[in-house]
């Protein structure tokens, strides 16, 4: 091989070995650029936001505070009362009959206080019980009314739910047909903070709680409030009728997609993935839920159309009405 032929070999290699350097270097800082999402929503992204609570909101939003707990979402959830049950308790109603496991649950009341009774008969003998107190009702009652207990702060979801426009108790969802977990399924991060307001959780732990809200509130779909609190108590006072107050997301005024995101974040009935270093508490409306976690649709061969109940949002854009 002749001496030139080596030389520029070399000189190639020299070449192309400074050139990599540089590539990495802009492709490391595109990729910074990529993982920097902005809004013109302050509340989205700024780590100094925090969430305050709907009573602070109620303060100046009265009217809207009054009816909104009135809907289905302000009354997602509730301490175990006979205000907030929807149930029937007469006799006629109030016994099921789980015919997979061959255990009897009878709901019933003592004073102000609501139990669940498990049991089995053997012939006339009662061969096995457990008496179950319950803490909290789940479900505003327009659907259902499902039930959970507190041990020492571990929640639990209790086997049976009353099913309102059925008018009917019966085993709850995902415990039917001999897959009754019957008082041991565990009520995981994921489930709380969709059903209800985020909750005060115990990290580490798969079901405890130093507290929980009382229904889903306000901030749920405006994100943290706190930037817009502090700034209408400083006296900064915008005219929304001109214009947005970008200190607190105002779904309305979001583009499609990202206010469908607002809904999907609970309304999407699949396998949820968090991404690397997320938790359940990270997405804000006017993310991309992308940003926080990858939803999977399960897949029904030969009926690639199909959906499950709960996948609200895309039941929604499969209507006419979807424009």
């Amino acid at each position: 091989m002749g001496s030139r032929l080596i030389k520029s070999i070399l000189l190639l290699a020299m070449l192309a070995g400074l050139s990599l350097p540089g590539f990495f270097c802009t492709t490391q800082k595109a990729a910074e650029t990529e993982e920097q999402p902005s809004s013109p929503w302050r509340n989205v992204y700024d780590s100094a936001a925090h969430y305050v609570g709907m009573q602070a909101c109620r303060g100046c939003h009265d009217e809207v505070y009054k009816t909104f707990i009135q809907t289905g979402m302000g009354q997602s959830f509730g301490v175990a009362t006979k205000e907030k049950s929807a149930a029937d308790f007469s006799p006629a109603h109030a016994l099921v009959y789980d015919t997979a496991l061959d255990y009897y649950y009878k709901p019933y009341w003592s004073h102000d206080s609501f139990y669940i009774m498990e049991y089995r008969l053997l012939g006339q003998d009662t061969v096995h019980r457990r008496v179950q107190k319950v803490d909290y009702v789940i479900g505003s009652g327009q659907h259902t009314n499902s039930h959970i207990f507190s041990s020492n702060g571990y929640l639990y979801q209790a086997p049976i739910t009353f099913y309102t426009q059925k008018h009917k108790w019966d085993m709850a969802p995902g415990f039917e047909k001999g897959t009754s977990s019957r008082f041991s399924r565990l009520i995981q991060l994921e489930c709380m903070s969709c059903h209800n307001g985020y909750p005060d959780f115990v990290a580490g732990s798969e079901n405890k709680y130093n507290g929980i809200q009382r229904g889903i509130d306000c901030e749920r779909c405006h994100g943290p409030g706190s930037m817009h609190v502090q700034e209408k108590m400083a006296g900064t006072i915008i005219d929304t009728s001109k214009g947005p107050d970008y200190s607190i997301v105002n779904p309305r005024r979001l583009p499609t997609e990202l206010q469908n995101n607002v809904c999907q974040r609970c309304h999407l009935q699949g396998i949820a993935v968090l991404n690397d270093g997320k938790t359940f508490y990270d997405f804000h409306p006017g993310m991309k839920l992308s940003e926080v976690m990858n939803v999977f649709m399960p897949q029904y061969e030969g009926a690639q159309d199909k959906m499950i109940m709960a996948s609200h949002v895309e039941r929604m854009k499969k209507s006419d009405c979807y424009v």
